[in-house]
């Protein structure tokens, strides 16, 4: 059976829609995939290509688009159409759009596997598990979750999905790798937890799993040796956690050896003590991308539920920056409840950490979060607060602060003032009640570029990309690139981990 991938930008490869075209492909499938950026004629290339299904993967605030590529291919062609990734995980009624036939929940590999085997003998396709199936009379089957995979009984990533066709994203320096999937903390601000007791319901099994060190290491000199690559990305929720360092210890030992490429990831500060912080540096690690989310320690702990003392976040810092580790701390600003010292609090903390690079953003809420219904019961929300219909419509939810300017100015200026000495907190604080201005927006857009500084990505490819992610798309994707994307990236950072690291790497969605 054919199946084609649709991606409605180009912001870079889908490691979920990779994994899920790998096991097509490895069971005798056909796969293709088409970014609607660099696709002219849209409905001429499927038309081409002729796929017995069109899979979608999507993030909620864009969700829309898809539905709108949706019916436009369904206005020329009859061809099944199924969507799956965060949105439908969390707001599976999208499968009751008129354009939409299926919807997959939670991981996709299996799933998508047996309905391409069943489609292609011609058998029923509406008790396959994970699956919401729409039949022609308008009824809607709704599947339960199968238990989660071992991660190392799937086949690589089909990344030459992409690279063969896009060279933008083959050449770039920098690629993403995932050797662990979930997370076992429950934070509030973050799908993870969600979608932990989803599976612990459904399956009563655990979602939190980890590669060999064989597998993890297998999969990126694959890539090594066939593509250009200078630098890694793991995209784990965590690369590591507290007390638990058997995995690194092995990391430490058989990377450098048998890859021996620079790497950065995503880690806890509490979780980094000496031996930790000792098996980072054996092993080539140049970076972490850590969590601070707020420097008060009372909204850190209840409000968000991360349990990180200050005392922990500093002496993580310090070892981090003895080893020489470069640090991009994750900020949020505006967290319900949070007064304007509070949000200071968080720049102050910077400072102290001497943190290198710094992503700030205005909190924003995403269906399902644990932090919605706590939103709701504190009255920072109304009782009856749509949050489907406001993040599709408006890509921004400003909870109920009298601090909402302030807030934003924060954000776009953050980088500057955690660079600055304590003694200008002052200044900052008569600064920031300013009106926003266009100013303080070109000061935040330079965000972007300690990011580039962060994951390593040289000027020359930077510019590649922007061309291919931002100009190819033209006006009308122009327009979604450079206000709806960067809006989700720039006030939330678990925005970035749901958005950059799970919506688009598809870390157990596709």
């Amino acid at each position: 059976m054919k199946v084609l991938f649709i991606q409605n930008n180009g912001i870079q490869e889908s490691i979920g829609v990779a994994n899920l075209s790998g096991i097509l492909k490895a069971n005798g499938h056909e796969t293709d995939l088409l970014l609607v950026s660099h696709t002219p004629d849209l409905i001429g290339a499927i038309r081409a290509y002729d796929p017995g299904l069109i899979a979608f993967s999507a993030l909620t605030g864009v969700h829309h688009s898809i539905e709108h590529l949706a019916i436009r291919i369904k206005r020329e062609l009859d061809i099944p159409i199924i969507i799956g990734g965060p949105h439908p995980t969390y707001s599976p009624d999208i499968v009751l759009h008129p354009a939409v036939d299926i919807i997959c929940r939670g991981e996709g590999e299996l799933a998508m596997l047996e309905l391409a085997d069943t489609m292609e003998r011609g058998g029923d396709i509406t008790r396959i598990r994970n699956l919401h199936v729409k039949t022609a009379d308008g009824a809607v089957h709704r599947n339960d979750l199968r238990p989660p995979v071992p991660l190392d009984e799937l086949p690589f990533a089909d990344r030459d999905l992409y690279y063969a066709k896009y060279a933008f994203l083959r050449d770039m320096p920098m690629k993403r790798f995932i050797s662990s999937m979930g997370c076992p903390y429950p934070c509030t601000f973050c799908h993870e937890p969600v979608i932990r007791d989803m599976y612990r319901k459904d399956t009563k099994s655990d979602y939190l799993r980890r590669k060999s060190v064989a597998r993890a290491v297998a999969e990126i000199k694959d890539i090594a040796d066939r593509y250009p690559l200078k630098h890694v990305h793991f995209s784990d929720d965590l690369f590591f956690i507290r007390n638990n360092y058997t995995w690194l210890e092995e990391f430490a030992e058989v990377y450098p050896k048998a890859v021996g490429i620079p790497w950065n990831c995503n880690i806890r500060y509490d979780s980094v003590n000496q031996h930790a912080a000792d098996l980072m540096e054996k092993a080539m690690c140049y970076g972490a991308a850590v969590g601070l989310e707020s420097g008060n320690q009372e909204i850190r702990e209840v409000v968000i539920r991360k349990k990180s003392k200050n005392e922990h976040i500093v002496e993580g810092a310090r070892l981090l920056r003895e080893k020489g580790i470069k640090v991009l701390t994750t900020n949020m600003i505006g967290l319900p409840g949070e007064t304007l010292d509070n949000a200071f609090e968080t720049v102050e903390l910077n400072m102290v950490l001497k943190s290198d690079y710094v992503r700030a953003n205005t909190f924003l809420l995403f269906p399902g979060l644990p932090l919605v219904e706590y939103s709701r019961q504190k009255g920072y929300v109304d009782k009856d607060f749509d949050i489907d219909r406001q993040v599709a419509q408006s890509q921004e939810i400003t909870l109920k602060t009298p601090y909402a300017r302030e807030f934003r100015n924060i954000a776009s200026l953050f980088w500057i003032m955690v660079k600055c000495p304590p003694s200008w907190i002052p200044f900052f604080k008569r600064l920031v009640k300013l009106p926003d201005n266009i100013l303080f927006r070109v000061v935040g857009s330079f965000n972007m570029v300690q990011e580039l500084l962060f994951y390593r990505v040289r000027p020359i490819p930077a510019l590649r990309y922007f061309h291919n992610t931002v100009l190819m798309t033209g006006r009308s994707g122009l327009t979604m690139t450079m206000r709806t994307i960067p809006s989700l990236f720039r006030r939330n950072p678990r925005a970035s981990a749901a958005t950059r690291e799970i919506y688009e790497a598809g870390r157990g969605y596709f």
